[in-house]
């Protein structure tokens, strides 16, 4: 009996401690690569930055901005020309607890497409999900993929840190 009391109570202070790093706010960077879902394209590669807040429940907001680092390339017409995208979205998010755990996240998004000198931007909704890696009482690794829209996705890792 006294066994299982204790087994109990370690599982009981580690769920405490992973809410414990669930809570506050935090702020982070982001890179990967922005998926364009079409032929000839080469896609081009984001780096962001993101701030947020989490609550105990695991439900939060997040605000995040991504722009491209290198950007792509297509053919237009014959002629090679470069492909670049800038998005900013606001997200409700939801982390499982655990030192392991699952993220989602739903929310708006602007974004802004260049293919040459042809722009065009676009409000939207945004979706996505991935899984989070706790590194220390204060900052975490999280491996993602987000639509953008319904032809373009990103896949990221971001690392943030809490305070």
């Amino acid at each position: 009996m006294k066994r299982t009391t204790n087994y109990i109570g370690a599982l009981i202070f580690a769920l405490c401690s992973s809410i414990a790093l669930a809570e506050g706010g935090y702020w982070g960077a982001t890179a990967g690569i922005m998926d364009f879902d079409f032929n000839g394209v080469d896609n081009p590669i984001g780096v962001g930055l993101r701030a947020g807040y989490s609550q105990i429940s695991g439900w939060g907001l997040e605000a995040e901005y991504i722009d491209s680092l290198v950007g792509g390339e297509t053919e237009v017409l014959g002629k090679a020309v470069d492909v670049d995208m800038y998005s900013l979205a606001g997200y409700v998010t939801y982390r499982s607890l655990g030192e392991i755990y699952i993220k989602g996240r739903l929310g708006l998004l602007y974004e802004d497409v260049s293919v040459g000198s042809e722009s065009s931007d676009d409000f939207g909704i945004s979706a996505g999900a991935g899984i989070g890696f706790v590194l220390g009482a204060n900052s975490n690794i999280e491996l993602e993929y987000t639509v953008l829209e319904k032809d373009v996705g990103l896949w990221s890792g971001a690392f943030t840190y809490r305070f």
